[in-house]
Order: structure tokens, then C-alpha cells, then sequence
């Protein structure tokens, strides 16, 4: 009894470890985990295998021998039928799920359930505006103690100062943004480039009235709430942080004369100026859109965090 055991948990850790060999090697590791995760899922599948080795070793130790590998550690299996059936399904359903279903794709399924997100910037302005009232609070009487949406200026603006300086206070939370938007607020035409998906969105809404009027180009699945007009529609991405079990969705408003042909979950690439209106009380940016080309489905499907992308933005990226 205490082989078949051991050689279940072979035939676990074995199939486990070929799984995501298998995902790799037909590229589809991505759909599950964040790039920067695939190491240790790479490192994991080894040391699976060399479990695998080691509980078949067992197994024909215990064969050949005629014994029980019983260490003395009361690490014997459970005598009970019912627990080992629980115990081992655990392992067993999700490796079987993997094994033989295929991949789907989240889209506007699962941004129906989770809400795009339509106001990036609260992301960061919450971090901000906590920040300056902790030492607003250390520094003066709670009297005295404000709030604000925007990002609070890391020092006051001076006639010295670049002009685009003053365009773009920031603080601890928000130079990276600032950073970007200087660089961004060059250029003709805004290309929200996959690699800054979130940055870019981001930088554009904390920013929004620099960039009122600019060109703007972006791609993405097209997603509708039931309140929006038969115009109006979300270009979003899913954005991934470890895995898929925490993407969130993120996107832009656009408004469009013909948006009501556009089917959900098409992939298209829209051109558009950058304007904002009001939305569930909240005033949002917003593309009039003129161009819309449709795309076929990247081969990564979401897009991640990229802390250092206004440090490696690349104005010739111009499509994705």
C-alpha cells in the first residue's frame, strides 16, 4: 500500500513538471503567469522532476526489499480511503484540467466581472494624497490638515523653471508619471505602446489637461458596459501582475460614430483625439475617435508593470 503511494506521487509530480514544460515549449506559459514569475516556474518544474525520481526510487526500494518506507517520522499515509481520495484530487483535477483543456483567453468576460478601470491615475493620487497628509499631520495642526485628487508638487514651481516642469508636478509616487508625460507631451501623435500600457494610461489621466487635443493611438479588445451609448465603447487590456488570477482590466473611453458595429472582444487599433466627459459622476478621458483598423490577437495578450519604462521609452514605437 505504501508503494502505490509513493509511485501516485511520482505520476503527480511527473505530470505537474511536464505541464509546464509543455507550456513553454508551445509558448503558452504567459497566459498563466507574469514574465517575471517564469523563472521560478521554470526552476519549479525541476524540482518537481527530481521528486518524481526520487518517489519511484522509493517505490522500487520498497519492492525489492519487501519493507515499508517507514522513516520513523509518523509521515505514513493515511489509513482512510475518503482523505487520500480528497488529498490526492486536489492535485489530481487541476493537473487533469491542464493536461486536457484548452486555453481561453480572458477578455470582456472577465472585465465584466471585475469593472474596467477607466481612472488609472486613482491608483497613484491615493498613494499621493496620503502621503502629503501624513506630513502635512507631522508638520501642522490638524486644522490645518488638506486632500487632493491631484499629485502634490514635490517643490513650489519657480519662473526659472522649464516650462514642461511646471506642466508636470510630481512627488515620491508620481515622478516616474511626470518623467513620462515630459516625454510623451513632445510627440505629435501618443502611441500607447504595449511595453507602458498601464504607464501611459496612467500618465495620460494624471495629466489629462496637457494632453487635451493630442493624437492618440492605442490598441486593445473592445469591451461595453450596459450603460454606456450605442457609440461608446472601451478599447482595454488585461494587465497581469504575478498571474491571471489578479489580472485587472484597464482601458479608455472611446466614442465613435460607428461603434455600435464593433463586436466584443474584436481586437482593434483606434486613432483618436483626446478629450474627456463625464461618466458615472466622474470625469474621465475620453477618444474621439477617426480611425479604427481592426488587429489580430497578440501573441501575449496582457500587458504588465513597467516601472522603469519612462526610463526606456522609445518615441519610434509607433504599433503594436
Amino acid at each position: 500500500m505504501h508503494t502505490f503511494h509513493y509511485v501516485l506521487r511520482a505520476l503527480l509530480m511527473g505530470g505537474f513538471s511536464y505541464l509546464i514544460v509543455k507550456l513553454v515549449k508551445d509558448e503558452r506559459l504567459n497566459y498563466y503567469i507574469a514574465p517575471r514569475t517564469e523563472l521560478l516556474v521554470k526552476l519549479s518544474a525541476l524540482a518537481m522532476f527530481i521528486l518524481a525520481v526520487v518517489f519511484v526510487y522509493i517505490a522500487l526500494h520498497n519492492v525489492t526489499h519487501k519493507q515499508k518506507p517507514d522513516c520513523g517520522c509518523s509521515h505514513q499515509p493515511s489509513k482512510s480511503k475518503a482523505k487520500n481520495i480528497i488529498i490526492y484530487s486536489m492535485f489530481l483535477l487541476p493537473l487533469l484540467l491542464g493536461l486536457f483543456t484548452s486555453d481561453t483567453l480572458l477578455g470582456s468576460n472577465i472585465t465584466s466581472l471585475k469593472g474596467v478601470n477607466l481612472a488609472t491615475s486613482n491608483n497613484v493620487t491615493a498613494n499621493s494624497t496620503a502621503s502629503a497628509a501624513v506630513t502635512a499631520e507631522s508638520s501642522a495642526p490638524p486644522s490645518t490638515v488638506s486632500s487632493s485628487n491631484a499629485p502634490a508638487p514635490a517643490e513650489v514651481p519657480t519662473a526659472a523653471k522649464d516650462s514642461l516642469d511646471t506642466l508636470f508636478p510630481f512627488d515620491e509616487y508620481t515622478e516616474m508619471h511626470a518623467t513620462l508625460g515630459k516625454k510623451l507631451y513632445e510627440q505629435d501623435t501618443v502611441y500607447v505602446q504595449e511595453a507602458g500600457f498601464i504607464e501611459t494610461l496612467t500618465t495620460l489621466d494624471l495629466y489629462k489637461e496637457n494632453f487635451l487635443g493630442k493624437e492618440i493611438v492605442i490598441s486593445g479588445f473592445v469591451y461595453r458596459e450596459d450603460d454606456m451609448t450605442q457609440n461608446q465603447f472601451v478599447v482595454a487590456r488585461l494587465a497581469m501582475m504575478c498571474c491571471s488570477a489578479d489580472t485587472e482590466p484597464y482601458g479608455i473611453l472611446a466614442t465613435y460614430s460607428h461603434g455600435n458595429h464593433l463586436a466584443e472582444d474584436t481586437w482593434v487599433r483606434i486613432t483618436g483625439v483626446l478629450t474627456t466627459t463625464a461618466y458615472r459622476e466622474y470625469e474621465i478621458m475620453d477618444l474621439d475617435v477617426s480611425k479604427v483598423e481592426y488587429i489580430e490577437t497578440p501573441s501575449t495578450p496582457y500587458v504588465y508593470p513597467n516601472d522603469g519604462y519612462a526610463d526606456e521609452y522609445d518615441s519610434s514605437i509607433t504599433a503594436y
